[in-house]
């Protein structure tokens, strides 16, 4: 399963890849600082459909301990946001569709993937802004050393609930999942990060 979702969603996840301009050597504070709006107006109305999705269904998942949320909000408060700014800011509408379990664990491979991901962008994070108070990269930091292990424990129960529902279609709806939340994803990442000014 996680192969297939690899290999059919390549060219979402370079499109959606290509939005993300974290690594750009011109990187600014401000500029990071947008990025994490960005992300936390995608994941706020996120985590909240794929709770409601896995947290009964896919228990194996632990789907309460892979929130990032909470990690976002950590950032942008170093970064100038308070309880009202965050309310403020702008929440994506134009989310993927997650009709059922196969839907939402292909979104999920989509989160997962990304802070397994994010770990060369912490490396370059963290150099980029040597003495520049920008606090702590929880976000980009969740799972600490942990985190090959919760990747590898996300595609054992994908692969697991694929292997019981032992269905063409559930496996189709997983991967359509995904490429409908790198789509989603880059979209949205394209239209608040490109010319917007930072809300803080």
């Amino acid at each position: 399963m996680l192969l297939r979702l690899k290999t059919e969603t390549r060219p979402h996840h370079e499109r959606t890849e290509a939005a993300v301009r974290l690594m750009d050597p011109g990187l600014t504070p401000g500029d990071y600082r947008r990025h994490l709006e960005a992300l936390y107006g995608f994941y706020v109305p996120l985590e909240a459909q794929l709770a409601a999705r896995l947290e009964d269904a896919v228990p194996a998942l632990r789907p309460h301990e892979r929130w990032k949320v909470p990690l976002l909000e950590e950032d942008l408060r170093t970064l100038g946001h308070d309880d009202d700014s965050l309310a403020k800011l702008p929440r994506c509408a134009l989310l993927p569709a997650l009709p059922g379990v196969p839907e939402a664990l292909g979104c999920f491979y989509v989160l997962e993937g990304s802070t397994l991901g994010g770990q060369l962008i912490l490396r370059h994070l963290k150099r980029h802004f040597t003495n520049v108070p920008v606090g702590d990269f929880a976000f980009f930091q969740a799972y600490g050393d942990e985190v090959g292990p919760m990747w590898r424990a996300f595609g054992q129960s994908v692969t697991e609930a694929a292997a019981q529902a032992s269905s063409s279609d559930f496996d189709a709806r997983v991967v359509k999942g995904a490429q409908d939340t790198f789509d989603a994803f880059g979209a949205w990442l394209l239209r608040e990060t490109a010319h917007a000014p930072s809300r803080a």
